[in-house]
């Protein structure tokens, strides 16, 4: 199944959930570009991935533009759609609030992957959200939070898709 993975990064841990989806997948047949770079036509693959951070409950405004932009080939093939967010406890309502009615009836699997809290690679106003979720966490048992990549999630979004 030849795939294509467009993925959105700002600290990179959504590049690397793209990479481990591509080896599940076999990285041999997957594509990976990240958004911005000259993308090759979609009709060129059996499957597209898309992926974003996400970042106050939003993904990144290109992922979105490409999702609206390109809807009506996308929903005449095989597709999934996947986010990186540490906030565990949001991630229903993150998948609500950046994915139309339409995209979740047409894609293949929703999911996300989990997230990384990498302070050394976050700067300005996101360093000290960062900062408040992790002190935050560590004090209420209630707050949950993803802190690393989840790889079962990463394996059964490959297996969904390489079943259909």
């Amino acid at each position: 199944m030849k795939t294509l993975i467009i993925y959105s990064t700002k600290t990179g841990t959504t590049k690397k959930c793209a990479a481990l989806l591509a080896a599940n997948i076999g990285a041999d047949s997957c594509d990976m570009f990240e958004i911005g770079e000259k993308l090759p036509p979609l009709s060129d693959y059996e499957c597209v991935v898309i992926g974003s951070y996400v970042r106050m409950g939003v993904i990144d405004k290109r992922i979105s533009s490409f999702l609206q932009k390109n809807k009506d080939e996308l929903f005449k093939m095989k597709f999934g759609l996947f986010i990186c967010s540490c906030l565990a406890d949001k991630v229903s309502e993150a998948i609500m609030k950046n994915f139309s009615d339409e995209f979740m009836d047409h894609a293949a699997i929703i999911d996300c992957f989990g997230g990384e809290l990498p302070a050394d690679k976050i700067k300005g106003m996101d360093k000290l959200v960062v900062n408040s979720i992790i002190k935050i966490a560590k004090t209420d048992p209630t707050f949950k939070v993803f802190e690393k990549i989840i790889p079962e999630s990463i394996t059964n979004f490959a297996d969904v898709l390489k079943e259909i």
